[in-house]
């Protein structure tokens, strides 16, 4: 089993980062590149890593991966709600993005209805992926704690309002009479025989609203559900920096409470919004906030018999890597060893000079 050495982690832990021109600086003034450069020429391709690269997309070229790298780790007090972070801290989040997302910390959204077959063989296409309890795969978007159900949404006039002009919204908006809309909007199964699956704001617009689907999972982390977006909207309304982004999502919900910006609000509001690397970052603090300390991605012990510790034990890197995938084979013989062979690579690259 992979584990971190008394000499690495002696070497390491006293390094401290605040952003990203001093964790850039680290890797320039120790080993002559940046992290990309360094990650792409020493571990890329290789040992753990041996499948991963942080690279560019067709069209794009590595300075555009660069500008992204400086813009989420200039955010470190707003993930890690610290002024600075070791090593070890950024060793550990780093390699759930180059698992997750190629290293880039962009936002990926849930894909809804793949069109595999549940254990009961049974299709959920579309939107009915996220309103359907799907055993052994997921919970009901639609009843999970916290959100509202599609049978409240269509009956709230903020909601009603903001989607009018949607596909169904004639058909379903009940601000006018609630005891009109159907209480099956309150369940777990979608009602595929009465209505069109396909997520396309023409024909189902006014439904792709609801908690059930716009806020399913977002971030490089799966944020789900109302109570982590409520959050992000609070954030939103109470922002004073320059992003033209944000400044006009506070502006168009200013007059509102965070729960009517959540109903008025969009999914195609919420992948703007998350295109936001500020967003990408505040959304890692939110997953960690509501998490329990067990599950914190974010708590990295300081000690290294808890760091090393392959149980579900609170700052352990096998632990973090559990959360994130819900997977011991993934802790195991991903997500630890990739950490790992970082933090040895660096300790060995830099040595004394640290």
């Amino acid at each position: 089993m992979a584990a971190l050495s008394e000499r690495a982690f002696q070497t390491l832990q006293t390094q401290q980062f605040s952003n990203a021109t001093h964790l850039n600086g680290f890797f320039l003034g120790n080993t002559g590149f940046d992290f990309i450069d360094w990650f792409n020429l020493h571990l890329a391709g290789k040992g753990a890593f041996a499948k991963r690269r942080i690279a560019p997309d067709t069209g794009e070229d590595l300075n555009t991966v660069k500008r992204e790298f400086v813009e989420f780790w200039d955010s470190i007090p707003l993930i890690f709600d610290e002024d600075s972070i070791s090593v070890i801290d950024f060793a550990s989040l780093m390699c759930i993005a180059i698992n997750e997302t190629g290293g880039r910390f962009r936002s990926v959204t849930e894909i809804c209805g793949r069109g595999a077959k549940d254990r009961n063989g049974v299709r959920h296409s579309g939107l009915a992926y996220a309103f359907d309890r799907i055993p052994g795969i997921k919970k009901s978007y639609n009843t999970i704690a916290g959100n509202v159900s599609a049978f409240d949404c269509f009956a709230s006039p903020v909601f009603c309002a903001a989607h009018a002009s949607l596909g169904l919204a004639g058909t379903l908006a009940g601000s006018d009479d609630p005891t009109a809309i159907d209480p099956v909007w309150k369940g777990e199964t979608y009602p595929s025989d009465r209505f069109q699956t396909v997520e396309d704001l023409v024909e189902t617009g006014f439904v792709m609203q609801a908690d059930f689907y716009k806020f399913r999972g977002r971030g490089p982390i799966q944020i789900t559900g109302r109570a982590p977006y409520r959050k992000i909207v609070q954030y939103i309304l109470s922002y004073e920096g320059t992003n033209p982004v944000l400044n006009k999502y506070k502006n168009r919900w200013q007059s509102l409470s965070a729960d009517d910006a959540c109903y008025a609000s969009s999914d195609l509001d919420w992948d703007e919004i998350f295109a936001q690397k500020r967003i990408v970052a505040l959304s890692l603090r939110i997953y960690a906030d509501l998490a329990s300390p067990s599950r914190n991605m974010l708590v990295i012990s300081k000690d290294l018999d808890s760091l090393n510790d392959d149980k579900r034990r609170a700052g352990s890197i096998w632990n973090i890597g559990r959360t994130i995938s819900g997977s011991s084979r993934y802790a195991n013989d991903d997500y630890k060893p990739r950490v790992v062979e970082m933090l040895e690579t660096i300790a060995q690259h830099t040595g004394a000079r640290v």
